[in-house]
């Protein structure tokens, strides 16, 4: 049979169809392409979550051990409160006896130069009542 330049319908549907798969395979690489971005930020999404709860963890662990290591320091804190009063008190109480006896002596200067020095005045003490505290001091120094 010879050719008549024309296009058949054979040809059509050859061309036809090859478009069709063409466009398939088209539109099933965007669809690949899409999906495989989504994974990949769902991947990356599950990463980031793993990684915020582990910070948390870490995080919660972290202050965790700060309350407690704050709780230990206020109660030594409260402790050594106590015991700093009791021996001023101690101290006061010796003293004071001592300074009747022999108010001169070096050892009770020296235990109050040393105690001036480690407890400076009260800072809750009105200003007036720690210049007339510093002023006693300073005279029972000169005894």
């Amino acid at each position: 049979m010879a050719d008549t330049g024309g296009v058949s319908a054979g040809d059509t549907g050859g061309v036809i169809a090859g478009v069709v798969v063409v466009g398939a395979a088209i539109g099933k690489g965007i669809r690949w392409l899409l999906n495989w971005r989504d994974a990949r930020a769902a991947t990356r999404s599950a990463k980031l979550q793993r990684w915020h709860e582990e910070l948390e963890r870490r995080e919660a662990k972290i202050e965790q051990r700060d309350r407690e290591y704050q709780a230990h320091i206020e109660t030594e804190l409260r402790q050594l409160k106590i015991e700093n009063r009791a021996l001023r008190a101690a101290f006061e109480m010796v003293a004071t006896p001592l300074r009747s006896v022999e108010p001169g002596h070096p050892a009770l200067a020296r235990a109050q130069e040393l105690l001036t020095r480690a407890f400076p005045l009260d800072p809750s003490l009105p200003e007036d009542m720690g210049v007339l505290m510093s002023m006693i001091d300073g005279d029972q120094a000169g005894r």
